[in-house]
């Protein structure tokens, strides 16, 4: 347990900024940047009142920390991050997210750490957008009141394995 602490400590330090999770001891001496911090601009979810497969949700996405900048929809079109995921990828396939309404509501983006390393983790931040909400005959349209939204990450974790 203190290996691991310390380990996560040294990690963290070579950050900018604190960790808001441990680094598994094993990927402690591994030289890259862990994901911190990031920011989602533009947020907009439409919901089709009949038409449900007509429902999207769109953001931009960045780590600064990680240089990580793409942009993230999910469409008609769209395919799951993998088979039995909730997940929706982004352009760079190194990031993907969830956006639920009920349970525990928000935006989760999900970055690989470390791309390349193995083993596979991800690093897991959540952020709930302040939206503001018009509806019309065909749907409601929601764009959230802020951008950037700013958001931490707060969980590391092994990749699952069928996920990427």
């Amino acid at each position: 347990m203190h290996a691991t602490t310390l380990f996560g400590l040294l990690a963290a330090s070579a950050t900018s900024e604190a960790l808001k999770y441990a680094i598994p001891s094993r990927l402690a001496t591994t030289n890259c940047t862990y994901p911190v911090n990031f920011a989602v601009s533009n947020f907009t979810d439409y919901t089709d009142r009949i038409d449900g497969t007509k429902n999207i949700t769109s953001f931009s996405f960045a780590d600064t920390d990680t240089g990580i900048s793409t942009s993230c929809t999910r469409n008609s079109t769209s395919k799951p991050s993998s088979v039995n995921s909730n997940a929706w990828p982004c352009d760079n396939a190194d990031v993907s997210f969830i956006y639920q309404t009920t349970g525990i509501a928000g935006l989760t983006v999900i970055e690989l750490a470390c791309p390349g390393v193995t083993p596979q983790f991800e690093a897991s931040g959540l952020v709930t957008p302040d939206l503001a909400c018009t509806n019309s005959t065909s749907g409601t349209t929601c764009a959230a009141k802020q951008s950037p939204i700013l958001g931490e990450f707060s969980s590391f974790e092994p990749v699952p394995p069928t996920t990427r």
